[in-house]
């Protein structure tokens, strides 16, 4: 994210209708992603002067601000063309000028009536549909630039460690907007419905770093949770363990975390240190992004050799899934595991060498580490040359 300033604005964005008409044909990247025909481009510009973001879907008006001296950032997302209206709202008192969006009526009449103008003269500029989350952030020292929306989590995350407030989805859009929280595809090729493993052409899972918690209120207890002190250590440059609770049916989906080493030049990755990864294979999902990891890089930076504890938690009824490293949370997910006779498979396997300590399991709060089939007879486990663990519950 650029840094915010508050000098005076090169314009008002009022002014920029007459402006829009003349320079309508202002030359600007066409995109070039295939979207649904119920969907749109929605623009991102950039205020230099006010550290303002702002988002049109309209061309002339992207177009219009170019040429003022605005700075292009691309499609900030792909919005709905029907759906809950949202609002915009334009500021004339705030310093530089400033906007709001809003799908709150209510709260726009009542921007209106502290002096706010309607845009689009009030009628929808926008409207929530579609399964991607558009995240807001305020920023409660700015006047101009006060709200940022992104699809993108890791700028959402890097907003909110800075101290920007409010970190909510502001509403649901159509497709992730460019340089966002796109996530790169893995195991092309190879894999298929629910988390197996086959040779599927076409098909993927995604990566993403740092995606966004689903919002959840849990009561009682997880159907079942895997908990376990463990380390990991190897000699190698690239290696990893995974902490899996898994459905036991056909195309069943798997959840858990995953630690990572690994030396290099990968962006998704801290390098030479242990990061840490949120797995979600829902039960049936598509074999084309349903699944996915999440890289948690606030949690990035363990070390070789050093215990950590690690738990993966599914709540059936709610339909979500957490994970935990040292009691600090580290994903949270909408999830659904399948699990024939009500068993799950827990394991853990790795091609480091692998050290357990602690294991326990518990079905509904009732600890049943002893009591599986087959069950974690020992809870400590040395694998000094990889290998897996594993028990059914």
């Amino acid at each position: 994210m650029k840094q915010r300033t508050q000098s005076n604005a090169r314009g008002l964005i009022g002014l920029l209708c007459a402006i829009a008409m003349l320079v309508a044909g202002f030359a600007v990247a066409p995109a070039t992603q295939a979207h649904a025909a119920d969907s749109m481009p929605v623009y991102r510009l950039y205020n230099e002067n006010t550290g303002e973001h702002f988002y049109t879907p309209g061309v002339g008006e992207r177009n219009g601000l170019i040429y003022i001296g605005w700075k292009y950032e691309g499609i900030g997302w792909w919005g709905a063309t029907s759906g809950a209206p949202v609002y915009r709202m334009y500021n004339p008192n705030a310093k530089g000028g400033d906007h709001y969006y809003t799908r709150d009526h209510n709260e726009a009449q009542h921007l209106a009536s502290l002096g706010w103008h309607w845009d689009n003269n009030g009628a929808p500029l926008f409207y929530s549909a579609g399964d991607i989350n558009l995240y807001v952030a305020y920023n409660p020292n700015a006047q101009s630039g006060a709200h940022n929306y992104t699809t993108n989590g890791s700028e959402q995350n890097n907003l909110l460690s800075h101290g920007w407030l409010f970190g909510a989805v502001a509403w649901k859009v159509k497709g992730l907007g460019e340089g966002g929280s796109t996530a790169v595809a893995v195991d092309k090729d190879v894999t298929g419905i629910g988390s197996a493993e086959q040779r599927n052409p076409g098909s993927f899972r995604l990566e993403y770093s740092n995606k966004p918690f689903d919002n959840a209120n849990f009561t009682g207890n997880p159907t079942i949770e895997f908990r376990a002190d463990m380390a990991m250590s190897s000699s190698a440059s690239d290696y990893e363990t995974q902490f899996i609770i898994g459905g036991n049916g056909n195309a069943s989906g798997q959840v858990g975390l995953g630690l990572h080493f690994q030396a290099g030049n990968d962006a998704r990755y801290a390098q030479n240190k242990i990061n840490v990864t949120t797995i979600d294979f829902p039960e049936n999902s598509s074999d084309r992004a349903d699944q996915f990891y999440s890289v948690n890089t606030a949690a990035s930076g363990l070390a070789k050799g050093i215990y950590y504890k690690l738990e993966v938690k599914y709540w059936g009824a709610q339909g979500y899934m957490q994970t935990f490293v040292n009691g600090r949370l580290v994903g949270q997910y909408k999830t659904k595991l399948r699990a024939d006779g009500g068993r799950y498979i827990l394991h853990c396997n790795s091609n480091a060498a692998l050290y357990l300590r602690n294991i326990t399991v518990k079905r509904d709060g009732i600890d049943v580490t002893h009591k599986g089939a087959p069950s974690f007879s020992s809870t400590s486990y040395d694998l000094p040359g990889g290998g897996t663990v594993a028990g059914a519950y």
